[in-house]
């Protein structure tokens, strides 16, 4: 398993800063969130056509990789079909050209009709998957929190160009699945990994917190994915709340927990 961490809450930050934040403290890649971000958007953007070449050879050089990009439209909203569409289009573009193998979608909880929507466009977006060399990340969030229908919908289409994204604080926290048996449902669709912690204040209500400081079952999750020989990337998602409490060694902080963790996996 690799370690990764996600641009998602993350602002103000050029490209250059993000691998040298990697390279310092070990992780082995970068996933990108949101193609309407400066990062993209920017002229001098390191992901323009122009640019691609030069980024790619940096990436060599540094030894880094860029697992996946995150898109932020809803396939399963019933009024925007149009705008995923146009946003699914443009990453599989820049997968294609930026050599990434995974673009993550997230589908929301709107009405009865969410999975013959979200089914719909996967009929749409997997031939251009497949022809760009690029896969399909349904993530274990909002419709598919529950991770038996995820299953369904994974063995409907059968195409090596679709797959999950487990994420862990969803199923543990917001759909009170054991590892166990997310692992059990999912097996080898699993692909890419995001994680977050998260803790019950003084209120009983929970919040976000530095990775290792919470309730997430660390180690029963990797363990979940060490029985089904999971080699991909581990993806630490940053909430905006923790950045400004822990603003300076915050990134370092939570390398340190996550590595402990990993290193205890590998010994059991």
């Amino acid at each position: 398993m690799k370690f990764s961490f996600s641009t998602k809450g993350w602002h103000g930050k050029d490209f250059n800063t993000f691998l040298d934040l990697a390279k310092d403290l070990r992780f082995a890649g970068i996933e990108l969130h949101n193609i309407q971000n400066p990062l993209f958007t920017a002229s001098d953007s390191p992901f323009a056509p122009h640019a691609t070449a030069a980024t790619l050879r940096k990436l060599y050089e540094m030894q880094l990789s860029i697992p996946g990009i995150d898109c932020l439209c809803d396939p399963a909203d019933p009024e925007g079909e149009q705008k995923a569409k146009d946003e699914v289009s443009a990453v599989i573009t820049y997968a294609g050209n930026l050599r990434i193998p995974y673009i993550r979608i997230h589908a929301a909880v709107h009405d009865e009709g969410d999975s013959s929507r979200v089914a719909a466009f996967l009929e749409w977006a997997l031939p251009p998957c497949e022809r760009e060399g690029v896969t399909l990340l349904l993530e274990t969030s909002g419709l598919f929190s529950d991770t038996a229908a995820l299953r369904q919908t994974l063995d409907s289409f059968a195409s090596d160009s679709l797959a999950a994204l487990w994420d862990m604080y969803s199923t543990f926290f917001l759909g009170g699945e054991e590892p166990e048996t997310t692992i059990e449902h999912l097996g080898a669709y699993v692909k890419h990994v995001h994680i977050r912690d998260s803790a019950k204040n003084a209120s009983g209500e929970v919040e976000f917190c530095l990775m290792g400081d919470g309730d997430l079952p660390v180690a029963g999750m990797l363990d979940a994915l060490d029985s089904v020989g999971y080699g991909g990337y581990i993806s630490y998602e940053c909430d905006k709340g923790v950045i400004e409490l822990f603003e300076g060694d915050y990134m370092e902080r939570a390398a340190d927990n996550m590595a402990r963790h990993m290193t205890a996996s590998a010994k059991r």
